[in-house]
């Protein structure tokens, strides 16, 4: 059976790329008077991930140079932006990587469950104009889950297993700040053992989630004891967990794929559909309940207000671990074991799959579409990177020695100036 042959992506054709080409100057352009009063002050990160995002895959920005050992020849490799949670391609990498990190090193094979944990319409602008309240409501959940589990154990030193991937987006791309939680389905105990919790009463969790929640917002000075009173005598409080997705034990290629769910990117570029005539982007999406619709359309400069609004700051972590599957418990438990472990030497055969081949981008590609990037198209010999091309002169004159350069629409000098390329080839490469 012949593999088929790898394809370098091209990032110019796709919808997301030529809206935010021949848009994104008119939007930083008209920001203040349009969008922020409703999205907050234009911040730095989204014009630097931008930038970086209309050069991902771009021959131009610098590429690396990779050659068959048999037949000798060769292909270029684009660089890429390892933008997060905006660039697809290369968000979608990360999506992997913390798949199989997360399967392989957090997760013990034990029951989990996935908790969906949403909040009412009036609370959520609160967090779009302070994002540190992102991490607050992720620490208030994981209260909620470990004082909740404990009392239905009857344990008061049980400690849950908890990872939470805090996500601001809805299905059509909307703001909405909710938390996807993947929990053990039970505590663990100080001695090692493992207590499995029976099913339980979702409203009563809602009803604690709720209160520390609202107890947060006034302590932080967002809402007043009135707005709270009116709020409580409403029928419903807008407040909502879901649990219904759970994991057995044994099935590791179900946590793996789970974990990959709640890392998704806000976006998919294949529901996105860019009219240059009407100046619009037309987004699909699975049947909203409420709004009886599965899609949106969006003057496309309200597109890209909507997509940047979901971009993190620099060292915003949108994935946290608490309890058993925090740092610092893992950190005690590797430290245990090394103090335990026997003094002699001992051979030990290598693992069949090493951490850095992991993270290698062909590997990847390999992964998700049966295709080694590292296979020679004419004569299926192994290909190895020979060089790492990034000085700008030299780049010119090889894609124009070759026929690749062609002179295209820059993004405006006003963004921020570019900065020397550090070599990372990775899954950004796909089409």
């Amino acid at each position: 059976m012949v593999e088929p042959v790898y394809k370098p992506r091209n990032p110019k054709i796709s919808s997301l790329y030529q809206s935010i080409r021949d848009h994104y100057e008119e939007f930083e352009s008209v920001y203040v008077e349009r969008y922020q009063k409703k999205c907050g002050v234009l911040r730095d990160v989204v014009r630097e991930v931008i930038y970086k995002y209309l050069g991902c895959g771009d021959l131009k920005k610098g590429f690396a140079r990779i050659k068959c050992k048999e037949c000798k020849h060769e292909v270029l490799l684009a660089f890429s932006c390892k933008g997060r949670y905006f660039c697809p391609s290369c968000h979608q990498k990360r999506v992997l990587m913390f798949g199989e990190w997360i399967t392989d090193e957090i997760l013990y094979p034990i029951p989990h469950r996935q908790y969906v944990l949403t909040l009412p319409k009036m609370l959520r602008p609160h967090f779009r104009f302070d994002r540190k309240l992102l991490g607050k409501l992720s620490r208030c959940a994981y209260d909620c889950l470990k004082e909740f589990f404990r009392k239905t154990l009857n344990q008061k030193e049980g400690i849950p297993g908890v990872v939470i991937s805090i996500q601001t987006f809805g299905d059509l791309v909307n703001f909405h700040p909710h938390l996807h939680c993947l929990v053990t389905d039970g505590c663990f105990m100080p001695n090692g053992w493992f207590h499995v919790l029976p099913e339980i009463d979702v409203r009563k969790l809602e009803e604690l989630f709720q209160h520390k929640v609202l107890k947060l917002l006034l302590k932080e000075k967002r809402i007043s004891e009135e707005w709270v009173k009116k709020l409580l005598s409403w029928r419903n409080s807008g407040f909502n967990i879901h649990n219904q997705v759970k994991i057995k034990a044994q099935d590791k290629r179900g946590r793996e794929s789970l974990a990959q769910y709640i890392l998704r990117s806000p976006f998919s570029q294949e529901k996105m559909t860019y009219r240059k005539d009407t100046k619009t982007v037309l987004y699909r999406s699975k049947m909203n309940p409420v709004s009886k619709k599965n899609f949106a359309i969006f003057p496309v400069l309200d597109w890209i207000a909507t997509l940047t609004t979901h971009i993190p700051n620099k060292g915003e972590q949108l994935v946290r671990y608490y309890g058993y599957y925090s740092n610092v418990s893992r950190g005690k438990r590797k430290k245990e074991k090394v103090e335990k472990e026997p003094t002699e030497v001992m051979e030990v055969p290598p693992p069949s799959l090493s951490k850095d081949l992991k993270k290698r981008w062909s590997y990847f590609i390999r992964k998700v579409y049966e295709t080694d990037p590292l296979v020679c198209p004419r004569c299926s010999g192994e290909m190895r990177i020979i060089s790492f091309i990034d000085q700008r002169d030299v780049i010119r004159k090889i894609l124009e020695h070759l026929g690749l350069w062609e002179e295209a629409h820059a993004p405006p000098d006003r963004g921020p100036p570019e900065k020397r390329i550090t070599f990372d080839p990775s899954y950004s490469q796909l089409t």
